[in-house]
């Protein structure tokens, strides 16, 4: 292979591919490390920065870009007001304030929980389910820790199309006692699905002792107040 001269001040151009240390598989292909003067730059950049930390003021960066690698878990990033962003937890105290309509729909895979003013919980929505058995059958649902009153829509169905649907309301006096009322018993069938319903308490839940006179599924929509 014949030596290629260089001239220095000169533009130097090599028509094929060039490798420091390897056989190159690109136009410039490096073994080891390259140290610049100067700027260094480039259309795309891939791989793992193993440099000194870059502040955000030298990054222009879109958000599909911004990794979390090496972050501990349940961090945000938040913008400072300053030009930088930071991964930072959600601290008691911290506000958000939503005013867009949603176009389309909400997928809320837990509860909602919605605030009174001082931070103070006010109400809890949640769904329950379970198979009951003909008789009767204990479904747990809230906490008892400050718990007051929640209103329940059940709905009792099986795979003969069988239907019923009810309300019951239930009250706790922070011990030890919970009681409710049932009522707006819809069946769709000539037979109700629902027997008897009571609340109890057991290891810290208000429970709803549901007795059906068939196999069915229940569905419970509560929505607790404190």
């Amino acid at each position: 292979m014949p030596i290629i001269n260089t001239f220095k001040g000169k533009q130097n151009y090599f028509t094929g591919d060039v490798g420091l240390g390897v056989i190159p598989d690109q136009k410039l292909s490096v073994a080891g490390n390259i140290s610049a003067s100067g700027s260094i730059s480039a259309v795309n950049y891939f791989g793992s920065w193993q440099g000194n930390v870059l502040s955000s003021a030298q990054l222009h960066v879109e958000g599909v870009d911004i990794k979390s690698t090496g972050q501990t878990k349940d961090l945000f990033l938040k913008s400072t007001g300053d030009g930088r962003v930071i991964w930072d937890p959600i601290n008691e105290g911290d506000e958000f304030a939503f005013n867009n309509d949603i176009d389309g729909d909400l997928i809320v895979r837990g509860d909602i929980i919605e605030y009174a003013a001082g931070g103070i919980v006010y109400s809890k929505t949640s769904v329950f389910a379970g198979p009951m058995s003909t008789g009767a059958n204990t479904l747990k649902t809230f906490n008892t820790s400050q718990f007051k009153a929640a209103k329940y829509v059940i709905t009792l169905s099986n795979s003969l199309s069988s239907r019923t649907a009810c309300e019951v309301l239930v009250t706790h006096n922070g011990a030890s006692v919970a009681d409710g009322t049932t009522y707006g018993i819809v069946d769709a069938q000539a037979t109700s699905l629902l027997s008897d319903i009571t609340a109890s308490i057991a290891t810290g839940t208000i429970n709803l002792v549901i007795t059906t006179t068939a196999d069915c599924a229940a569905t419970v929509y509560g929505v607790a107040h404190y």
